[in-house]
């Protein structure tokens, strides 16, 4: 079994980008790339869990994956879950493919400022939280099933059921880096905070 497995999160419909957020581009590179990097450079190994009509479009050489068809579709947990299910490792580091400011400085922090006992390991801003660039113990995988059985999707109403440690986002690097990009005007200077990079509720 592996140590870590990373879970890149680029399932989302983004309805409000207006085309697949992964393969948009930042300074000639795509976001999924930026997300894979940051991930590989502290996971042993990194799966791409995005929508079956997507999978053709990441390079043969990654691991991609489409939820499992018992989930299917229903969010970030099902993807987290499909990950963690079918990519068996001690604790899963998750990150969505909207936030390419992230790279292996903050995973490498993130990794190192985690409390090994809890469930799951967050970022906290001063203005709002980031529950999908976290640390997620394996687990906690029954329990995450459970919750997907019971049709419960939101990930922030399944963090509060289990040991969740908010970790201050000055512990892991800049403010700067934990925006996510939802529109395609952020490249030109908008702000955005939310997230759809895997469809379903946060």
């Amino acid at each position: 079994m592996k140590e870590t497995v990373g879970i890149l999160l680029a399932g989302g419909l983004s309805r409000r980008f207006g085309s697949p957020k992964a393969f948009a581009e930042l300074d000639g590179k795509a976001f999924y790339e930026y997300a894979y990097d940051a991930l590989a450079a502290v996971c042993e190994h990194v799966v791409v869990i995005t929508r079956p009509e997507l999978k053709g479009r990441f390079p043969q050489t990654l691991d991609v994956i489409s939820d499992s068809q018992k989930f299917a579709g229903l969010g970030p947990l099902a993807g987290i879950y499909t990950a963690m299910a079918e990519r068996p490792a001690r604790q899963y580091l998750v990150l969505p493919c909207d936030m390419p400011f992230i790279g292996a400085a903050e995973t490498s922090a993130l990794m190192q400022a985690a409390s090994p006992g809890v469930d799951i390991t967050a970022i906290r801003t001063d203005d709002h939280d980031i529950p999908l660039f976290s640390l997620w113990n394996g687990r906690i995988l029954d329990r995450l099933e459970q919750e997907l059985d019971e049709e419960q999707l939101r990930v922030m109403v399944f963090m509060a059921k289990v040991e969740t440690e908010w970790l201050d986002s000055s512990a892991v690097g800049e403010t700067d880096a934990f925006r996510n990009i939802n529109k395609p005007g952020f490249l030109k200077g908008a702000d955005e905070h939310g997230s759809d990079t895997s469809t379903g509720p946060i």
